[in-house]
């Protein structure tokens, strides 16, 4: 996923914890490919750690794209909420999404066209399997959702999400300057969000009790109106941050209670996942809430406590600044690997030595992605003004 937008402003003084957040995201994604290794274990619809505490964490490591979608919520929103609620200069819509393409587009581009044109036999299906993965359409597409990369249809809700913040923002700022107070404006922004939150998982509700679509229409369950509740959680996170700013900021035991708090929704959720068709079906919500949880933890403390100085050890860093790279990569990598007799991942011993290796390659490929595509181009951000406007050749 993409990582700390360095352009947006953040709620919180110390630069430690702005790195303990692209440590969460570091983990998350190397938690993802983990998953998707594991899921490589099955035979049949038998995991290899089938019936072990193991399986009930390895089976449930997909809720890294929660984590993701909440960090979005929050990172991206926090400017235009305080923009909203303080009122500032707002933010450019043009600018936001110029700003947000040049992180997101060229690393995705590349990776699509290598591996597409890799596994390319011929065929009209490929070349519109493509276009919708070049348009970030494919999340409206159940049959073509997973081809090429599997994992790019969160990069496409991403995508989605920042156009919907970049039409809603002007409106919402208007909005915020009808009212005379912040705290007023603070109770719009959050109520508007706790709306479209509800509205997302009503939908998901609707559609599975109600419609009784089945899950495997992924079009309906991975799309942006299923997945908004977890962009919601982040959002309100964002408002609840500005609003707060360094008064009345958690002290004492309140950051570790609301890390244990997360710690025990997560671990009812993954318990009870594949028992309960509810659990089931709000799992990424869930995980979403402890995600935000973890993050309040964070953001809202007093000061930086020995959590977020473990979080910001280089390793755990230089994990989250490489997690777009690593998320892009791996399935890709992970299906080559698979080609190959010398790894298999059906039994203990073969999962932990072939997952290992696939973990260090992912890593450095990573790395090598990163230095050689990100990075790069993320200087074309100097080519336009916060507005989005190309900058003028005589500027200095």
């Amino acid at each position: 996923m993409s990582n700390v937008d360095v352009a947006a402003p953040a709620p919180i003084e110390a630069g430690q914890r702005i790195e303990s957040l692209e440590a969460y995201r570091g983990l998350a994604a190397l938690g993802v490919v983990i998953f998707h290794a594991y899921q490589h274990s099955r035979i049949g619809e038998i995991y290899v750690y089938q019936n072990t505490a193991v399986h009930l964490l390895l089976r449930n490591l997909d809720g890294g794209v929660s984590i993701f979608f909440a960090l979005s919520g929050f990172l991206i929103f926090l400017p235009f909420a305080r923009a909203a609620i303080q009122q500032q200069t707002p933010q450019s819509a043009r600018g936001f999404l110029i700003r947000r393409a040049i992180r997101i587009v060229p690393l995705y581009y590349v990776a699509i066209l290598i591996v597409w044109s890799t596994r390319y036999t011929g065929g009209l299906e490929q070349w519109q399997d493509l276009f919708r993965h070049l348009t970030f359409t494919q999340i409206f597409d159940s049959a073509h959702i997973f081809w090429t990369i599997g994992p790019a249809w969160s990069l496409s809700v991403e995508v989605w999400f920042y156009i919907g913040i970049a039409l809603a923002a002007p409106l919402l700022q208007y909005a915020c300057s009808r009212l005379s107070r912040p705290r007023s404006r603070a109770l719009l922004l959050g109520g508007i969000i706790v709306a479209l939150s509800g509205i997302s998982l009503l939908y998901k509700a609707w559609a599975f009790y109600g419609a009784q679509i089945p899950e495997t229409d992924y079009a309906v369950y991975y799309g942006l109106l299923a997945k908004l509740d977890v962009f919601g959680f982040g959002m309100l996170l964002a408002v609840l941050a500005v609003m707060i700013g360094q008064s009345s900021r958690l002290k004492g035991w309140r950051p570790v209670g609301l890390r244990l708090l997360a710690v025990g929704l997560v671990a009812i959720t993954f318990v009870l996942r594949d028992s309960n068709s509810g659990i089931d079906l709000f799992f990424h919500s869930l995980v979403g809430i402890a995600a935000v949880l973890f993050l309040a933890a964070t953001v809202l403390a007093d000061h930086a406590g020995r959590w977020e100085r473990i979080l910001s050890t280089r390793l755990l860093i230089f994990l989250g600044v490489i997690s777009y790279s690593v998320y892009i990569w791996h399935e890709p990598l992970l299906i080559e690997l698979g080609k190959s007799p010398l790894f298999t991942f059906d039994s203990p011993v073969s999962f932990l030595t072939s997952t290992a290796v696939l973990l260090l390659l992912t890593v450095a490929v990573g790395a090598l992605s990163y230095y050689a595509v990100e990075y790069p181009t993320m200087f074309i951000r100097h080519l336009f003004t916060r507005e989005g406007r190309l900058t003028s050749p005589h500027s200095k």
